[in-house]
């Protein structure tokens, strides 16, 4: 048993104060106990003098993005919630009143949901920066741990606040634990942040090495933040920043895209590059808990028939990675990438961030838009030929780019919001949702800043168009 200091902030942010527990870990335990902290409190700078001690902060945001923050696969995480906000998933459940206003385009400035997507991101973002204030002043850390923690760190807040800033628009970019600081923080706009965003992943890529920490690919390293920065560079249409970071993920060995598709979501497959680890052993993914279902009506949610019509005819990932529940009169289906909802007794699927398929498509996309046509149709083809579509031939610019965005909307389906990121970075939500989706308007693009959130801090104003 050894003792460790666990870093909460407030739930309240960007405001965010930091409270200080000493939390016991027992070695065949993953979960905290804490319990009052002594007289003699340790100070934070002190506690990140141990390289364990900083592991374990590490590793409890890991587990905090897996369960609880945005990017869970639960019902309050981006790929549910976007899921129903796009044109993924109909909902059937009468009880999951946050999820409704979500699948209603019907959201308000008071809604729970985003307010837990907002404060649950900062308050991530909070215990990152504490971890790059406090490692960078520590004098008993080898340099090689340092790097590693701040490399990390780095990845985290540039991960965090990309998805902030795709849901929200313009963010304050908060990169300080400074309470008085914090207060008053405002917004900067896109383009601010996502220099930023550039910034922190330069950095982190050149402090992460190659190999990872641990088994399981589950704590990123450079290629991890290269994929990230290839996924802002995308974003921000900076074509060949984004080709040149792909190109190396592509051009390294330890990734190769799994040519059995029913095991490109296992634990092992080579083409990961970032998974969260199950936590417990022999657990499996939330989503799985999540998605499937066994009987009809879905007691949840089921994939949309927008969704399932857009399936090419024989292709592979409609058998393997959706499931079908029929009552004999309608059939109803889930996504089924991921297949054990249920302990295995040893892990055999963790929740993926990042894969190799997504790379491809991004090269694709920005060789497509550079105009390397024989480029973009190969790394495209590599995905289709996978799923047992036929490979595309030559195509004019506009009908290659919609052949990918169309791969991109099948390949990822389900998986971190990617539908809604993708309609609104392209411009294309308006035409493809208003269609089906009786609420939808043009400003639906961007989440409210909680209205909470503009009281306690006037600086984050004004509220997002719309709301």
């Amino acid at each position: 048993m050894k003792t460790i200091f666990k870093l909460i902030p407030s739930m309240g942010s960007p405001a965010l104060t930091l409270v200080l527990l000493i939390t016991t870990i027992f070695s065949a335990c993953e979960d905290f106990v804490e319990i009052a902290p002594p007289d003699n409190q340790l100070t934070g700078a002190i506690v990140f003098e141990d390289a364990a001690t900083v592991n374990a902060a590490l590793a409890d945001i890991y587990a905090q993005l897996r369960d609880g923050a945005l990017t869970n696969g639960g019902t309050s995480g981006v790929a549910h919630l976007l899921g129903h906000y796009t044109d993924e998933l109909t909902l059937y459940s009468t009880a999951l009143q946050q999820v409704q206003f979500f699948y209603d385009n019907n959201l308000l400035a008071t809604n729970s949901a985003v307010l837990g997507l907002w404060n649950s991101s900062y308050n991530l973002i909070y215990a990152t920066n504490n971890i790059i204030e406090n490692t960078k002043k520590a004098s008993a850390l080898t340099q090689e741990d340092k790097d590693q923690f701040l490399g990390e760190a780095y990845f985290i807040r540039a991960f965090v606040h990309f998805y902030l800033v795709n849901l929200f628009g313009d963010i304050p970019y908060v990169e300080s634990t400074d309470y008085r600081t914090n207060t008053k923080v405002a917004r900067l706009s896109e383009a601010q942040v996502y220099q930023k965003l550039i910034d922190d992943l330069v950095l982190s890529k050149s402090l992460l090495p190659e190999s990872y920490v641990g088994a399981n690919r589950t704590r990123p390293n450079k290629w991890v933040s290269a994929a990230l920065l290839a996924r802002v560079y995308l974003y921000d249409e900076k074509w060949s920043l984004a080709l040149d970071e792909t190109t190396q993920i592509l051009s390294n060995g330890d990734y190769v895209l799994n040519t059995e598709i029913d095991q490109v979501f296992l634990k092992n497959s080579p083409e990961t590059l970032w998974q969260f680890d199950a936590g417990i052993a022999g657990a499996n993914t939330i989503d799985a808990q999540t998605y499937i279902f066994t009987s009809g009506p879905p007691p949840n949610s089921a994939l949309s028939d927008t969704f399932m019509n857009a399936f090419e005819s024989g292709d592979a990932r409609f058998t393997h990675w959706t499931g079908a529940v029929t009552n004999g009169v309608d059939t109803w289906y889930y996504p089924f990438k991921y297949k054990q909802n249920s302990n295995t007794g040893t892990t055999m699927e963790c929740s993926i961030v990042f894969r190799l398929a997504e790379i491809y498509l991004m090269a694709a996309e920005s060789n497509a838009q550079l105009g390397h046509t024989s480029e973009a149709l190969e790394q495209l083809n590599a995905i289709r030929e996978r799923a047992d579509l036929a490979a595309l031939t030559d195509t004019d610019s506009a009908s290659l780019l919609e052949a990918i965005f169309q791969e991109r909307r099948i390949e990822l389906f389900t998986e971190m919001g990617h539908r809604f990121l993708d309609l609104k970075r392209t411009d294309r939500a308006d035409a493809e949702l208003s269609p089906i989706k009786p609420n939808w308007q043009s400003t639906d693009v961007r989440l409210p800043i909680p209205e909470s959130e503009l009281i306690l801090n006037p600086n984050l104003n004004p509220q997002n168009d719309g709301y």
